[in-house]
């Protein structure tokens, strides 16, 4: 069992003073990852913490926000913050200014941090009032009277309303000998079950919600990690590699993991993932979904433009790969000696192709991971797996074990969480790292759970004699024809994704009396496929139609007749956040798609 310890902030303070010469970061400084140690952090953290304490009036337990990209020194503001009391509040870089605002005036936030001129501008403009469904919000009802803390200033011209992180940080330290009794006293206050952290849940089809996360609830799903046993020594030594936003509760997990297992946080971004991951080698590569899609569309893409006996040597290394890891073990020898040999010639090039060939685990999380990607990786030799939870779970409730990885389900609950499935198929779960509700909203907490205090997980699942999961759809989002027939379209959906062409599809059909489809493409392999067939990158060009023609037709074939999709259109351009079909954490607004495309959807039913 690992150590039990009485709050967040005493965790990262126990490490970097129990090992204060193990690496706590590896940042990327021009090419080159750099080491930083504990022992060169937790002055930081410590004059920082007291920085924060001298930016105006901080009320015990006050909330801080941190808005913006994850970096090191946001982690480092995180740590700060939570070493004296203060709730700490993630928002994402990709959001409207309303929505960041609604977001300060719901927790009453007394403090900002922001990552550069761009958030901050966000910050000016909400300030002057803003109006977010339907309600206005006056500038005096909010909080926040501090200036602004911004983390990265470049290009910002001196202004009242803000302050560098340097100089907070520099005033902290010539403050720290001041302060410490107030910093102690802050920090006297924390206990475990006492709020540590809100993060909002994406908002798909209303004002998002904060969920209420506990010092508790997080360390919990830490130490149920630990007894799952997903981090090896090379882990601990090669890092946890770490892109996701911390308004992302995935995200969140692990960069608390890297002060509670010791693990160094490799830090990225998105726009920079693929070169930083071969820069950086991670151990443990924690991603969503559409990642490991992505990553699977560019090798499968390169591989299709082969030929030869190079295409020949890629499709059977591939092909002895997916053998091997379908198999079961023990394996005969014959096949291991071909994985062997495939290995050497061929898989283990790819995997360093990919940054990937010192990972020992890689996790996803955040939305479901379809079968055959989950196959590609297993047939490259690397272990992958699917884990289960929610923004409300903090942010696990299932894991594949390493040692019966089995594709298609979520795998088994982790050590403390109780799951069972429902009279009306909805999972439902209890357990020491699920949230005690929303901020500010006593009926969307009172609907989360039943009578008996089990949460309601809103999604379709069935657990079999072994304790494997497998959900099957969003209980919200069963769609009901017009013959009264219920379609879940998320298994349809994952069959349409199979094509690397395919970024999104979202299939429609409530109320009408036949199924259709909505397709986006990826524009890069939209690009690649273009290329190689010698036509223009138009999603609306014949042969791209027929394309997704024939994976329609396949997909068909597997269907029953009331789910079949009778015809499908072609978004103009790939689903994004600013276009407001996805969520700041990728996951389609079904609702939003329906309302921005509408004119091409009636074009399906014979409007």
């Amino acid at each position: 069992m690992a150590e039990v310890h009485p709050s967040l902030p005493q965790m990262i303070l126990d490490r970097a003073n129990t090992s204060p010469h193990r690496v706590a970061f590896r940042v990327k400084r021009d090419d080159t990852y750099v080491d930083h140690r504990w022992s060169e952090l937790l002055p930081r953290i410590e004059a920082l913490a007291a920085g924060l304490l001298s930016a105006g009036t901080v009320d015990d337990g006050a909330c801080i926000t941190l808005v913006g990209n994850t970096s090191m020194a946001s982690c480092l503001v995180d740590f700060a913050a939570l070493r004296v009391g203060l709730k700490t509040v993630p928002v994402y870089a990709s959001l409207l200014p309303e929505e960041v605002g609604y977001m300060h005036m719901d927790t009453a936030a007394q403090l900002i941090v922001v990552d550069d001129a761009s958030q901050l501008d966000k910050v000016r403009a909400f300030r002057k009032g803003f109006t977010f469904f339907d309600r206005h919000y006056a500038p005096d009802a909010l909080a926040v009277r501090a200036r602004v803390v911004v983390i990265h200033p470049a290009g910002l011209a001196p202004a009242d309303d803000w302050e560098s992180l340097e100089t907070l940080e520099a005033r902290g330290r010539a403050r720290r000998a001041e302060l410490e009794g107030e910093v102690r006293r802050r920090a006297s206050l924390v206990r475990r079950e006492h709020v540590a952290t809100f993060t909002y849940t994406s908002g798909t089809t209303g004002a998002p919600k904060a969920v209420i996360q506990t010092h508790d609830n997080m360390l919990a799903m830490l130490e149920d990690v630990g007894a799952a046993r997903l981090l090896d020594d090379n882990v601990l030594t090669h890092g946890l590699f770490l892109f996701l936003p911390a308004a992302h509760s995935f995200g969140r997990m692990v960069e608390f993991a890297g002060p509670f297992f010791g693990a160094p946080l490799v830090m990225s971004s998105v726009p920079t993932l693929a070169a930083d991951l071969v820069a950086s080698r991670p151990g443990f590569f924690p991603a969503a979904p559409r990642v490991f899609e992505k990553m699977m569309a560019k090798v499968t893409s390169t591989i299709e433009g082969e030929k030869g006996l190079r295409r020949w040597m890629l499709d059977w290394a591939l092909g002895v790969g997916r053998r091997a890891a379908t198999h079961g073990k023990p394996r005969p020898v014959w096949l291991e000696a071909q994985r062997a040999l495939a290995d050497r010639l061929v898989l283990s090039k790819l995997r360093a192709r990919l940054g990937l060939d010192r990972a020992s685990v890689l996790l996803s999380g955040a939305a479901a991971l379809r079968v055959d990607v989950q196959l590609f990786f297993l047939s490259l030799g690397l272990t992958v797996l699917e884990a289960y939870g929610l923004t409300e779970t903090c942010p696990g409730l299932t894991i594949n074990p390493r040692e019966d990885v089995r594709p298609g389900t979520v795998g088994r609950a982790f050590s403390r969480c109780q799951l069972k499935v429902d009279a009306d198929g909805e999972l439902l779960a209890r357990g020491p790292n699920i949230s005690r509700g929303y901020l500010n909203r006593p009926e969307a907490t009172a609907e989360a759970f039943d009578g008996d205090g089990w949460f309601r997980t809103g999604d379709l699942a069935s657990i079999d004699a072994e304790g494997f999961v497998r959900v099957t759809g969003r209980k919200k989002e069963l769609l009901k024809t017009s013959g009264g027939k219920y379609v879940a379209p998320l298994k349809i959906e994952a069959q349409l994704k199979r094509h690397p062409l395919v970024q999104e599809a979202v299939v429609l059909g409530d109320g009408r009396n036949y199924c259709t489809a909505m397709f986006a493409l990826d524009p890069e392999i939209l690009a690649v496929v273009a290329g190689r067939e010698g036509i223009p990158a138009d999603p609306s060009h014949p042969r791209i139609h027929d394309i997704l023609k024939a994976l329609v037709e396949e997909t068909n074939a597997g269907l029953a007749s009331f789910e079949r999709i009778k015809t499908f259109r072609v978004s103009p351009g790939p689903f994004t956040v600013d276009g407001g079909e996805l969520t700041a954490s990728l996951k389609v607004k079904r609702h939003a798609v329906t309302r921005k495309h509408s004119a091409l959807i009636e074009s399906m039913y014979g409007a």
